[in-house]
């Protein structure tokens, strides 16, 4: 699944910030569904990676959202889309 089905779901919303769970790098979701940081652009993975100057990242656990009391990995977004289109099935 992509980053931009939770865009496209209204999950996060173009402009929002995700950060990593310590809060030491951020970046602003676009809304063609890729992140924005530090003069970067690209997609979770690779933006996380870069941030970390890592060579790979797991985006879905990397990047955070805040829910209203506490900061959640973006992969619980992607686990409520699955649950979406398993019900349809």
């Amino acid at each position: 699944m992509a980053f931009n089905t939770l865009v496209e779901a209204g999950l996060v919303r173009p402009g929002q910030v995700l950060t990593d769970a310590k809060r030491r790098w951020s970046a602003i979701i676009r809304a063609d569904g890729t992140l924005a940081a530090g003069g970067e652009a690209g997609s979770i993975h690779r933006l996380g990676a870069k941030v970390q100057g890592l060579d790979a990242c797991n985006g879905w656990t990397f990047w955070h959202y805040h829910d209203g009391q506490s900061l959640r990995p973006i992969d619980d977004l992607r686990a409520v889309i699955r649950s979406d289109m398993a019900k349809m099935d």
